[in-house]
């Protein structure tokens, strides 16, 4: 089914995401207005249209940073109903998608994450029963990691809740040509 396709392309780019956890004291007190040193007031009054710019592009880095941590929270308590987690449920898309057992170091390229949070990433997820460790048969010294059946079911009931979030965004982001959207997402570096 073409949409399907599409919630799974967007979804991509949403789980495929590293996954931040929270950017500290960032967010806090953006509710607050700091006051303006008047030292500082004929400065800005004259240097407006810069200023105006950088509190534009603020503004706008701000809401985009807020709207993934809603998109993020939602995706979460949806796969929470499944007993996953967004990095599991990304780790098993990586998995099931690759169709066999893959190195934890390619399974941490792929997540764009350190080799030390697959780790134990894979670790949660050996001892849910969705993943277990084999032996590479090209190195000794490596494993791999295979998606079990319980896995493979498991991250289709991830898909099954993961989706009506992504039907919901995409409807709340309607307004907007999805295609100069992902232009403009895809410009920020």
């Amino acid at each position: 089914m073409k949409t399907t396709r599409s919630w799974e392309a967007f979804a991509g780019l949403v789980l495929h995401a590293p996954l931040s956890g929270s950017f500290g004291g960032i967010f806090r007190g953006l509710a607050e207005v700091d006051r303006i040193d008047q030292r500082h007031r004929l400065a800005l009054d004259t240097d407006w249209p810069r200023l105006y710019d950088s509190c534009m592009n603020d503004a706008i880095a701000f809401a985009l940073m807020h709207a993934g941590h809603r998109v993020e929270a939602r995706l979460e308590e949806a796969l929470a109903g499944v007993k996953l987690s967004g990095a599991k449920h990304a780790a098993l898309s990586v998995l099931v998608t690759q169709d066999q057992p893959i190195s934890l170091s390619e399974l941490a390229e792929k997540l764009t994450c350190v080799r030390s949070n697959v780790t134990q990433l894979v670790d949660r997820l050996e001892a849910d029963g969705l993943v277990k460790r084999i032996d590479d048969p090209a190195d000794r010294r490596a494993v791999r990691a295979e998606v079990s059946r319980v896995g493979r079911a498991r991250h289709a009931a991830g898909w099954r809740v993961v989706n009506p979030v992504l039907q919901d965004v995409a409807e709340e982001l309607s307004a907007v040509d999805p295609k100069v959207l992902k232009r403009a997402l895809d410009a920020v570096q």
